[in-house]
C-alpha cells in the first residue's frame, strides 16, 4: 500500500500598527460661575462694567439666569445659562435646600424684671436673648462632586411693645446680672412702658440674613428669615405713700 507524505502550508499576515501621533497637551480650562443680576448691557465683558443703577433682570427664573464666568485662563465674561444641570445651578439649588434645613427656632427671650413679675411704668424693662441664641448657623450638602453651604446669621432684634411702639436692637441685648447692683448695670435693649396694663402682648422677632457658597467659587445671598415669639408683660404704676408729719 503506497502512502503519500503529509504537507503543511503555514502563513501569516503582517498587521503592524503605527504609533499614534502625539498631541501637545493643553491645560484644561476650568470656570467658576457667580449669579449676575443685571440684565441690560450684558455684551460688555467683565464685572468692572457693573452699573448699580441698572435695573434688575426681569427674565423669568424658570428659563435660566445670567452668570459671571471666571475661567482659569484669565478670561471672564457674562453668560446666560439655561436651567440645566450645570454645576453652578446644582450648587445654587443645593444651597437653597440646605438653607431650609438650618434649624432656626423662635428666640428664647429673657427680661428684667423676669417674665412673670411686674414691671414699673417709666423704668427700663430689659430684653435680651439666652446664651447661644445670637450665633451663625450653617448647613452643607453635597451631590456627586458639587457641594454648597448655606449660612444664616442673626442681624437684628425687633420688639413690638404691645402699646403701639416698636424698636430695633442691633444685637442680642445685655444680660441682667442679679448679683450686681442695678446702678452699675446698663442695657443695650430696653424700653420704658408708658402706661400700666395687666398684660402688654410683647412680640420679639429676630431676623436672620442668609448667604451661600459652593463649588467653583459660586455663591450669593439668600432671602432673610424671621422668627418671633409673643408673651405677656404686666406693668404697674409705682405707689407713693404720702404721710403728714
Amino acid at each position: 500500500m503506497a502512502t503519500q507524505p503529509l504537507s503543511y502550508t503555514i502563513w501569516a499576515q503582517d498587521r503592524s500598527r503605527r504609533a499614534p501621533a502625539t498631541r501637545a497637551s493643553q491645560p484644561k480650562v476650568t470656570c467658576s460661575y457667580q449669579r449676575w443680576w443685571y440684565a441690560n448691557g450684558l455684551q460688555k465683558v467683565g464685572q468692572q462694567y457693573a452699573d448699580p443703577d441698572r435695573p434688575l433682570s426681569t427674565d423669568p427664573v424658570k428659563k435660566g439666569a445670567w452668570y459671571l464666568a471666571k475661567c482659569s485662563n484669565g478670561t471672564q465674561k457674562i453668560v446666560w445659562i439655561e436651567n440645566k444641570r450645570t454645576p453652578a445651578v446644582i450648587a445654587e439649588q443645593l444651597a437653597q435646600r440646605a438653607y431650609k434645613r438650618i434649624p432656626i427656632t423662635p428666640p428664647q427671650v429673657l427680661t428684667a424684671p423676669p417674665r412673670g413679675r411686674e414691671g414699673l411704668v417709666g423704668l427700663p424693662h430689659w430684653f435680651y436673648l439666652a446664651n447661644g441664641q445670637w450665633a451663625a448657623k450653617s448647613k452643607r450638602l453635597r451631590t456627586g462632586g458639587v457641594w454648597a453651604e448655606a449660612t444664616a446669621r442673626p442681624q437684628r432684634m425687633t420688639i413690638n411693645t404691645g402699646e403701639g411702639n416698636t424698636f430695633i436692637c442691633d444685637g442680642p441685648g445685655t444680660a441682667y446680672d442679679p448679683g450686681r447692683p442695678a446702678a452699675r448695670q446698663s442695657s443695650t435693649c430696653s424700653y420704658r412702658f408708658q402706661r400700666p396694663a395687666n398684660a402688654h402682648q410683647v412680640t420679639v422677632s429676630v431676623t436672620w440674613a442668609g448667604t451661600w457658597r459652593g463649588s467653583g467659587g459660586a455663591g450669593g445671598a439668600l432671602p432673610p428669615i424671621t422668627r418671633s415669639v409673643t408673651f405677656p408683660v404686666r406693668i404697674v404704676e409705682a405707689q407713693t405713700l404720702v404721710t403728714k408729719g
